[in-house]
């Protein structure tokens, strides 16, 4: 990921790492996906989700926390 921009459209985040677009699609609405809005478009917060999924990665089965 040498990705200089921070803030990616859904469909280029989903390039990135591999989630589906509708799985980020449905974070963003839910508040689990770090993003900003601008008009109806979603920007992602690509060094957020990578933290957060490195984060999620590194807990075990019994740590893992729903979110």
């Amino acid at each position: 990921m040498n990705n200089p921009k921070p803030f990616l459209s859904i469909k280029d985040t989903a390039t990135e790492t591999g989630l589906s677009q509708f799985y980020l699609r449905n974070g963003c609405k839910a508040g689990t996906i770090p993003h900003i809005r601008s008009g109806s478009t979603y920007l992602i917060n690509l060094p957020l989700v990578m933290e957060k999924l490195n984060e999620e990665s590194r807990m075990t089965d019994g740590e893992r926390r729903i979110s």
